[in-house]
């Protein structure tokens, strides 16, 4: 009888292990390619709240973007999807015989919306307002500085838990308390035979101050292999790898080092070519660090709101976006965001962060966790509806055009994806033959292609839902 019941317990826990990695499962953790791979999936029917398949739920592995949901979820619960940024234009001193005798203020907020590429107007009409704000106000020259004020986050600017080799690429800004046009510029090369070296043509926005060591060369590859170097606030930027060959033209994009420095200057021109005349200088807080009481505002620029800039983070996994989100939340409103989950009734013991974009690979969450968190803001969150359309369509946009393309699930399911070095992720709902489905799949050091992956994947989600 004792050597019947562990033989019992046994079998007990085997019918366990299969009841939740069902033969979709199974093959999928069969590849060939995840032999040495760390793997943690959950999916929950969030009509039942009944488990159809799991395997390491509660194993912290690194999401890459996956990370987007947490920072996006929060930030919709702690503001609210109506949240919008301001950024004010002010000024001190006087004015007297159309001319301020005194200094421009540019206050940021936090911002990563202003001049982005993903406003639908001019990149430039916060500029236009601005000029449109002196001109009412009489001003036609300007005695003193224009001085941004972008000290709100301190100048870190970046993780210390992010790799030195991803500083100064445009998905790696600084995050200061100002941001302007995604803190991103764009370096155009002429290419000419593979191997060649590369001619710098000029930059976009005009980045005239940067300090160019272009180690950039042509090759027979058709993909983009070239990256950015440089440090936070440092204009010394180093542009190495490969990019094609034969291209009369090709962008390389990079991060703004110093956006406070960077608008302050482009603010300048911008007024100098529309006839204002400017004796002062262009500086940041940094530099000049003087806030004057009694400042007047000339003009207040208002972004969209929090519920469209949710979209974009989940949609395009901009980690601009992100990390400001992150900051606005953990800086400002000091809010711990594991502890604040756990007051909502989640175990985020799985969740270890260290940004909002998932940027870091020290940073690691738990597909538990993370289907936890769906379900949360599916079933209870006021934002519900709000976040579930935030998270791109597969097969249809965003990150996940392709992925489910031309498949029963395409366009059935809302996922947000996530891919840094040996990383692979995918998040979000599944709606299927009447049911919805909470889903997360985090594979961590798989070998072989990425795209081999991403099938085998899709083949899971196919045979599974």
């Amino acid at each position: 009888m004792k050597k019947i019941f562990p033989l019992v317990f046994l079998l007990f826990i085997c019918r366990i292990f299969y009841a939740q990695v069902p033969p979709a499962l199974r093959n999928f953790l069969n590849n060939k390619n995840l032999a040495h791979a760390s793997v943690g999936f959950k999916a929950v029917n969030l009509n039942t709240d009944k488990v159809i398949a799991s395997y390491n739920e509660n194993r912290s592995l690194v999401p890459a973007s996956n990370m987007k949901l947490v920072t996006t979820a929060t930030a919709l619960e702690v503001l609210g999807s109506g949240f919008y940024f301001e950024t004010p234009l002010l000024y001190d001193g006087s004015i007297q015989e159309n001319t301020l005798n005194g200094n421009l203020y540019i206050k940021g907020s936090g911002d990563p919306t202003l001049g982005s590429e993903y406003n639908p107007d001019d990149k430039e009409n916060f500029l236009q307002e601005w000029l449109d704000a002196l001109t009412r106000a009489g001003i036609r020259k300007i005695s003193g500085n224009i001085v941004v004020l972008d000290q709100l986050f301190g100048y870190e600017g970046v993780s210390p838990k992010w790799l030195k080799e991803d500083l100064g690429n445009y998905y790696a800004p600084g995050i200061y308390g100002i941001s302007v046009f995604d803190d991103m510029y764009r370096v155009y090369l002429q290419t000419s035979a593979p191997d060649s070296a590369t001619t710098v043509l000029y930059t976009i926005p005009n980045m005239s101050d940067l300090q160019l060591t272009n180690e950039i060369k042509a090759s027979d590859d058709s993909a983009d292999n070239s990256y950015v170097s440089a440090l936070p606030l440092s204009n010394e930027i180093r542009l190495y790898g490969t990019i094609p060959s034969h291209r009369p033209s090709f962008a390389v994009k990079g991060a703004i080092p110093d956006p406070g420095l960077f608008l302050a200057n482009y603010f300048r021109d911008y007024l100098q070519n529309n006839g204002i005349i400017f004796d002062g200088e262009a500086t940041t807080y940094r530099l000049y660090p003087v806030v004057p009481d009694g400042m007047k505002v000339l003009s207040i620029n208002r972004s969209v709101d929090l519920a469209s800039i949710v979209q974009t983070i989940n949609v395009w996994s901009d980690n601009q976006y992100a990390e400001h989100l992150y900051k606005v939340i953990t800086a400002l409103d000091t809010i711990d965001i594991q502890d604040y989950w756990r007051k909502k009734g989640l175990n985020p013991n799985g969740l270890f962060m260290y940004d909002g974009s998932g940027l870091s690979p020290k940073d690691a969450v738990s597909t538990g966790f993370l289907v936890d968190l769906l379900a949360y803001m599916y079933k209870e969150s006021a934002n519900s509806s709000v976040f579930y359309q935030s998270l791109p369509v597969a097969g249809k946009n965003g990150t996940v055009t392709s992925f489910l393309k031309n498949t029963p699930l395409a366009g059935k399911a809302h996922l947000k994806s996530g891919s840094i070095s040996n990383v692979q992720s995918y998040s979000g709902y599944v709606e299927f033959d009447g049911r919805l489905y909470a889903v997360s799949l985090i594979v961590n050091n798989f070998r072989g292609k990425r795209s081999e992956l991403q099938k085998a994947m899709e083949r899971l989600f196919v045979q599974l839902f």
